[in-house]
């Protein structure tokens, strides 16, 4: 991996095995674009509950060569997930999709539509 990746817990306990995972989701995306400079991800707990458990919420921000592309708890999925994991997954799943819909862009692969004559 040629970019680095940083970490961030907000509201818990940071821990070692979520970060490793983290890492290894970031270094994925460099099969899909190779000029990342960095990402930087902040898994953070949103509510404390005592039934269903903690929340958890994800912003992922990439810096790519003249873009950055940014994921973060929205509207629908906040406060959604209760296993940091699978937050952490989806999260980057959703940047991956940016990434190949900035890459496609990038090279020109998007069809446009013409207007027919008048």
């Amino acid at each position: 991996m040629s970019f680095s990746t940083t970490v961030t817990f907000h509201g818990f306990e940071a821990s070692d095995a979520l970060r490793q995972h983290a890492v290894e989701l970031a270094a994925r995306l460099e099969k899909f674009a190779s000029d990342i400079i960095a990402c930087d991800v902040v898994i953070e707990s949103r509510n404390q509950r005592r039934h269903q458990g903690n929340r958890y919420g994800v912003r992922i921000q990439l810096s790519l060569r003249g873009r950055k592309l940014q994921v973060g708890p929205g509207p629908v999925m906040k406060g959604r997930y209760e296993d940091p994991y699978v937050a952490v997954t989806d999260a980057f799943d959703a940047l991956r999709r940016r990434v190949e819909d900035h890459v496609r862009k990038r090279r020109g692969d998007v069809k446009t539509h013409t207007r027919p004559p008048d």
